[in-house]
Formats: C-alpha cells, sequence, structure tokens
C-alpha cells in the first residue's frame, strides 16, 4: 500500500514539475499577449464611440435643419462630410445657406467645420472657413457685409451652471453696406465671450456676461464717423441680469426687457481709444421707468480738449457747457501727475441730468421710449 501511495505521489510531482516546465515557457508569451489583446479592445472600444459620435453629430445636423424649418427658416448645404479619426469628430458642411425671414437675416459661408472632441462632449468648435455673407434688414436698418478672415472660430461649452460662447477672430477683411453707406474694412483682431448663468436659489434670474475687445478697426467709404476710420481700441466687460423667457430676438425688445428688471448694468471695464482721445470706465448703469440713465461711472480721459469739441459738435453738451468745463478738466490734467495727461472724474446720472463731480454738465433725453410692462 505504501509502495502504490509512493509512486502516486512520484507520478503528481511529475506532473506538477511537467507542467511548471511548460508554463515557464509560455508565460513571457502570455505576459506579452495580454497587455497586446487588453490595447486592442480599447481600441476597438475607442473606434466605436468615436462612430456613435460621428453618427451623432450627423443626426444632429440634421435635426437643426428639421427645427429650422419649423421655424419657417430654410437652412441647407451642398454637401456634409464627417472625419477627423481617431483625434476629432470633424463636420464640414460646403455652401451653406441659412434664410430667416422672421430675423430679418440671411447667411451663405463657403465653408464651415464643426471639432467634437470624442472624449470631451460638453464642449465643440466651429470654424468658419472662406467667404461669408451676411444680410440683415430690420429696426429701420440695412447691413450686408462679404468678409473672409485668417481664423474664425466660435467654441461653445456647458456645464451645470453656466453656458459660454467664445468667438476669435483674426485679420478680418471685407466690404459692408449700412443703410445707404458703402464701406471696406478691415479688424486686425477681435474676440467676444458670452456667459449665461443659471438661476440658483440667491440668483433667481439669469446672468448674462459678455466680453468684447476690437483691436485696430480700419474703415474706408462714405461713412461719416465723429473720431476718423480708425478705431485703435475697444475693449468692454460687462454683466447683467435678464428675464428667464426673453421676446422677440432684437436689441430693443432685450434692452426693455433688462430694464423693467430694475437692475444696473455691472461695467467692470470700457476703455476706447480712437481719433487721438481715450476714455475708460468702470461702475453701474440702469435704464428707470422714463428710460432715463441712472447710476454712477468713474470716467478716465485723454485728451479732453478733443472729447469736448466732439460733444458739442454732436450736439450732446452745449456750448456754453464746453466752455464752463474745459477750464476745469486743464486743471485736473495738470495736477493729475499722468504723463500723458489724463484725468479721472467721476459721472453721475440722475433723472436725466449728468452730473461731472457736483456740477451738472448736461441734460438727456430719454434713451428709449418708455416700453410696455414685461410679460
Amino acid at each position: 500500500m505504501v509502495t502504490w501511495l509512493s509512486i502516486l505521489a512520484g507520478q503528481l510531482v511529475s506532473a506538477v514539475v511537467r507542467l511548471r516546465a511548460r508554463l515557464s515557457l509560455y508565460l513571457p508569451v502570455t505576459a506579452l499577449l495580454i497587455p497586446i489583446a487588453i490595447v486592442a479592445l480599447v481600441l476597438a472600444g475607442y473606434a466605436w464611440w468615436w462612430r456613435i459620435v460621428a453618427d451623432g453629430v450627423r443626426e444632429n445636423v440634421v435635426t437643426l435643419q428639421a427645427e429650422q424649418r419649423a421655424l419657417g427658416r430654410n437652412l441647407d448645404w451642398d454637401s456634409l462630410d464627417v472625419k477627423g479619426f481617431p483625434y476629432n469628430v470633424e463636420a464640414t458642411l460646403t455652401k451653406v445657406r441659412l434664410l430667416a425671414p422672421d430675423l430679418g437675416a440671411a447667411w451663405n459661408g463657403e465653408r464651415i467645420v464643426a471639432h467634437l472632441p470624442p472624449l470631451a462632449l460638453k464642449s465643440i468648435e466651429f470654424s468658419l472657413e472662406g467667404e461669408q455673407h451676411l444680410f440683415y434688414v430690420g429696426e429701420g436698418r440695412w447691413i450686408e457685409t462679404d468678409a473672409r478672415a485668417d481664423r474664425a472660430r466660435l467654441t461653445a461649452s456647458s456645464s451645470e451652471r453656466a453656458q459660454t460662447l467664445f468667438v476669435d477672430v483674426q485679420r478680418l477683411t471685407g466690404k459692408g453696406k449700412l443703410d445707404a453707406a458703402d464701406f471696406n474694412f478691415i479688424v486686425e483682431e477681435a474676440s467676444t465671450t458670452l456667459t449665461l448663468s443659471a438661476v440658483s436659489e440667491s440668483e433667481p434670474l439669469p446672468r448674462v456676461d459678455v466680453a468684447t475687445l476690437f483691436k485696430n478697426v480700419a474703415l474706408q467709404g462714405n461713412l461719416e464717423l465723429p473720431l476718423g476710420p480708425a478705431i485703435q481700441l475697444f475693449d468692454i466687460d460687462i454683466g447683467l441680469k435678464l428675464p428667464e423667457k426673453l421676446p422677440i430676438a432684437s436689441s430693443s425688445a432685450l434692452i426693455a426687457a433688462w430694464q423693467q428688471t430694475d437692475t444696473p448694468v455691472d461695467i467692470r471695464r470700457f476703455e476706447l481709444e480712437w481719433g487721438g482721445i481715450s476714455v475708460a470706465a468702470v461702475g453701474e448703469l440702469k435704464l428707470d421707468a422714463r428710460s432715463f440713465p441712472q447710476g454712477r461711472l468713474k470716467l478716465t480721459l485723454g485728451n479732453h480738449p478733443r472729447i469736448l469739441e466732439v460733444l458739442e459738435a454732436n450736439g450732446w453738451i452745449t456750448k456754453e457747457t464746453h466752455l464752463a468745463a474745459k477750464p476745469v478738466l486743464d486743471v485736473l490734467a495738470f495736477v493729475s501727475g499722468d504723463p500723458k495727461r489724463r484725468i479721472t472724474v467721476p459721472l453721475r446720472f440722475e433723472e436725466g441730468d449728468v452730473f461731472l463731480g457736483p456740477a451738472r454738465v448736461m441734460t438727456m433725453q430719454p434713451l428709449l421710449p418708455t416700453p410696455a410692462p414685461f410679460p
């Protein structure tokens, strides 16, 4: 019995030794194949996901077209091509046309490319390439432009608390028509960031924040501009609150809707350099029930003699106000210590009157007709 057990135990030991020997031969190969298999599975899964996202982009474009038609608008294109694997989903629309009679607008674009990272679906970038034609008629204005840019990008992103649109334009050139005036234009750099924040317990109204920058804008044509055809800098950063349900998309309707919230525009930054003058401001302004501005600004003025001339030439101040304000501003510029003789003064708006410090310098007309109550 003992001999039989000994023989069985010896055979088992021999089998284990042979199995270990074989495993030792295959283990390096197995250790190499497992990571390769994992990588292959990951790549196959990513390719499957990329295809799902690409198909979703196609479906969204078609859905957008149907939504515009339901609104009485016409959106079409010559071709739609989706590519970009593996880094992006790139959807290219060529010869895009949008006709929106309800907005009084039409747009033709040579090419628009949408860039969507497959692993970051809350952000999408659009590139407008080639010639872009825009036509708008409404609110008594006729605007038409043909333009192209070295770079024109729109990036949209969203989160639980806010939605953001960023526009970045470099070297924009073209020609335009404003009412009866024809002109050519060049914009070296332009950008806009628009952020819409959702309501919360502490903020019952949605908040809109806008930051816009234009650098070196040159205009040529039969436009009459008060400070010449070249604007060196326009930079503004503001925030305001709006009702949750907005009226039709027009500037007057939006202003009237904001006005009836009885909240101010928060001017965090305003800078203008144009025709040899400079103006900077920070403060808060709102419109009262009669559409008079109310609030305070801190103004920084450069080349105040020219500013006073422009204000008088356009009828915004009287000759008497010009003559009375200039000596005061001359003294402030002299004692300011600023190498460019810029001066900083407080400006107050109250019931249609404008005060420079304690002195009333002008009386304004209402900026808008008295609005109807907002529903």
